[in-house]
């Protein structure tokens, strides 16, 4: 297993993400540079892993992405997070040594206002699944 394969993961789909000119430079994992008026931060889990092969190696994973569409204005994180949906929602990523499934929607949080921040935003809330297998060279 690669040590590197939550990170490759991850990078599709934050690549995913940044191909749309509108969110080009709003798209964050985790921490938020400067103050920007409307974005999406992508949070992520370290992946669960299960044994389905024979062999009994736990090489499947499964990887959980919680991302927020952020806005000034409730119509404003609603219209980012169309965006997301759009360039998200039925999606097949492509990793490097890997077979992925197209991304899997796990649920949505109603529109919320964050008001640790000034000023205060509000936020919209997707997950989605991803699952891999290594990919298998048939002979």
């Amino acid at each position: 297993m690669a040590t590197d394969l939550i990170e490759r993961h991850v990078a599709a789909v934050l690549a995913r993400l940044r191909s749309d000119q509108e969110l080009t430079d709003s798209v964050y994992e985790g921490d938020v540079r400067d103050n920007p008026e409307r974005y999406v931060n992508v949070w992520h889990d370290v992946g669960v892993f299960s044994q389905r092969s024979l062999r009994g190696e736990h090489q499947d994973v499964e990887i959980t992405f919680t991302v927020h569409s952020v806005g000034t204005e409730m119509w404003q994180a609603t219209w980012v997070d169309g965006r997301v949906l759009s360039l998200l929602n039925d999606w097949k990523p492509s990793v490097t040594g890997r077979r992925c499934w197209r991304l899997e929607p796990a649920g949505t949080q109603p529109i919320q206002k964050d008001t640790d921040v000034s000023p205060p935003k509000l936020f919209a809330v997707r997950r989605w699944v991803l699952r891999s297998v290594p990919a298998r060279e048939t002979p």
